[in-house]
């Protein structure tokens, strides 16, 4: 059962990393070509709720 998660948290690399099963190669690929927005404010952030849309666009 999934828990409720609040889409503003921020994730880091790893953390996306981890949540996707994908390497960091891969997640530096999918934010500097939009795939998945995130910023950089030293070190890339990625909204929770940016990661679910990119889920839901390619599962639907």
């Amino acid at each position: 059962m999934f828990t409720k998660v609040d889409e503003n948290e921020l994730l880091s690399i790893e953390q996306l990393c981890e949540r996707l099963f994908i390497s960091n190669t891969t997640a530096y690929k999918l934010l500097k070509s939009g795939e998945i927005k995130g910023f950089k404010i030293g070190t890339w952030k990625i909204p929770v709720k940016n990661v679910n849309d990119y889920i839901n666009k390619k599962c639907g």
